[in-house]
C-alpha cells in the first residue's frame, strides 16, 4: 500500500511540473497535431494494408490572432480533404486530419497528461527518449532489421510522403524524430526544401537535393532523430517507406521542434 502512495505521489508531482513547464517555458511556443491516413489501392503489393502518419509540429510562437470558430471550419473544410493521388503510376487516397495549415495551436487533453509523462519518463529511463522533458520526443536511433541491400532494391519502388514543418521564419533549425511501429521495415527519411522534392526523388531526378547542414538524413532505420540547420518556411519531411507492409496498419510517428 505505501508503494502505491508513493508511485501516485510520483505521478501527481511530474503532472504539475508538466503545467509548470507548459505555463511558464513552453508559452512562447506553439504546438500542431496531425494525422494523414493513406489508404493504398489494388496496385500496390501491400494492399490492402494502411498506413498512417502522426506528426507533431512544435514551433515559435508569433504574435497572431487567435483563428475563430469560422476560419477553423473553413481552414478545414479546404485542407481536411480525401485526396485520389499516384505515385509509380499507383493510386492511393490521402485522408488529411485536424490539419490547419500552421494556423492554429493544439491544446492537449487533461486525460492524458499523467499516462503520457509518466510513459515519457519511463522511455527516458530505458533508453529511448534522449530528453528528460516529457514536452520532447526525441527517441534514440536504431536502424532497422532489414538487410540494407534488400532495403534500397525495395525502397525506389515505395511509398513516399512529405511532411510540412510549423516554422517562424526562414532559416530555422529543427530537431526532429520519427518512428515506424514495424520492426521489420526500415524507413528513409530526407529534410527538403519544399515538396517538389518528393516528385524529383519518385522519378529519380537528379534535381533531389535535401539539406545537407547537419543531420537532415537517414536511411534504413526504425528510429531516427536529427537536426537540420538552415530550412526554409517551405521545408518538410520526406519518409520513403519500402511496398512491402506487414500489418493492418503502419503507423509513423514524426515530432518536429523549431529551436
Amino acid at each position: 500500500m505505501r508503494k502505491i502512495l508513493i508511485i501516485v505521489s510520483i505521478v501527481i508531482v511530474m503532472i504539475i511540473s508538466y503545467y509548470l513547464v507548459s505555463a511558464f517555458v513552453l508559452q512562447q511556443q506553439k504546438i500542431n497535431k496531425q494525422s494523414f491516413y493513406v489508404h493504398l489501392q489494388p496496385e500496390w503489393n501491400s494492399y490492402p494494408q494502411n498506413l498512417v502518419y502522426e506528426v507533431t509540429n512544435v514551433w515559435n510562437q508569433k504574435d497572431t490572432t487567435p483563428l475563430s470558430s469560422q476560419e477553423r471550419i473553413k481552414i478545414a473544410r479546404e485542407s481536411n480533404v480525401e485526396e485520389v493521388q499516384y505515385q509509380h503510376q499507383k493510386p492511393y487516397i490521402v485522408v488529411r486530419n485536424s490539419n490547419t495549415n500552421c494556423h492554429d495551436s493544439w491544446e492537449p487533453h487533461y486525460a492524458r497528461f499523467g499516462a503520457d509523462t509518466l510513459r515519457h519518463y519511463i522511455e527516458f529511463a530505458s533508453g529511448l527518449q534522449k530528453h528528460p522533458d516529457p514536452n520532447i520526443t526525441i527517441y534514440t536511433t536504431q536502424p532497422s532489421n532489414q538487410d540494407r541491400i534488400e532495403h534500397e532494391s525495395q525502397i525506389k519502388s515505395g511509398y513516399s510522403q512529405f511532411i510540412p514543418i510549423c516554422a517562424s521564419k526562414d532559416g530555422s533549425t529543427f530537431d526532429y524524430s520519427v518512428r515506424i511501429n514495424d520492426e521489420r521495415l526500415g524507413f528513409d527519411v530526407y529534410f527538403v526544401p519544399s515538396i517538389q522534392m518528393q516528385e524529383f526523388y519518385e522519378n529519380g531526378d537528379s534535381r533531389f537535393s535535401p539539406y545537407v547542414d547537419g543531420s537532415c538524413s537517414g536511411q534504413n532505420y526504425l528510429r531516427f532523430s536529427g537536426t537540420c540547420n538552415n530550412v526554409s518556411k517551405d521545408s518538410g519531411l520526406l519518409i520513403v517507406i519500402p511496398d512491402t507492409l506487414n500489418l493492418p496498419l503502419t503507423k509513423i510517428e514524426v515530432w518536429l521542434y523549431e529551436k
